[in-house]
């Protein structure tokens, strides 16, 4: 089957959605096309996500230090991870919904699912249908890279997007790498109760 518009977008992403909505506001027929997860990294595994766990060691933390404001918790402070994650998946997959569920009402907007490989300039193959239109935008985000460090191929690393599947405490964690994504995984992971030690790279080693 082929489908033309007067432009595509593959991902949806961050900018994929609102670029939609403006260009069919303006009066143009949209395809929009996305193979897993609507809302891209912020919704699935960046902000929204890192965020909720980082408020949720934030409450362990405020927790235990209570006695310096004169509360008492009545006890040690404990942390079920199960409920952490539950509560990050639910946050995050409220959030998903609300995207795609906004693409799909948005008038002169068809939504595609399924993997896009271009077949020329102006059409891409998604799943059985063909695909044509004069501009197409390119949303599609990016993913972590581990480095090739010796011997990491002889231990269990995660990345900065595993690590969120997580329903259990490590012992210890390694954060390799000092960016802004380390340092609040090494901060959070530490409130939550795990020895953390940070080192050079980017990425994250349970042990």
């Amino acid at each position: 089957m082929t489908n033309t518009y007067d432009a595509l977008i593959i991902g949806a992403g961050q900018a994929g959605p609102p670029l939609a909505e403006r260009l069919t506001a303006a009066g143009m027929s949209v395809g929009l096309i996305e193979r897993k997860l609507f809302g891209g990294t912020c919704v699935n595994t960046g902000c929204i996500p890192i965020k909720t766990l980082v408020a949720s060691a934030y409450a362990a933390q405020l927790a235990r230090r209570a006695m310096e404001h004169g509360v008492s918790t009545g006890g040690e402070v404990a942390v079920d991870m199960k409920a952490v994650k539950a509560r990050k998946d639910m946050v995050s997959t409220r959030a998903r919904k609300g995207v795609e569920s906004w693409l799909e009402r948005m008038e002169r907007c068809t939504v595609h699912r399924g993997h896009a490989r271009f077949l020329s300039p102006r059409e891409v193959q998604v799943g059985t249908d063909r695909v044509v239109a004069q501009h197409i935008f390119i949303n599609v985000g990016g993913r972590a890279l581990v480095p090739d460090l010796p011997g990491i191929d002889r231990v269990a690393t995660l990345t900065n997007t595993s690590i969120l599947e997580l329903d259990m405490l490590p012992q210890h964690l390694v954060v390799v790498g000092g960016s802004y994504v380390g340092l609040e995984f090494a901060q959070m992971y530490r409130r939550f109760g795990a020895a953390v030690t940070r080192a050079i790279g980017c990425f994250v080693r349970l042990v």
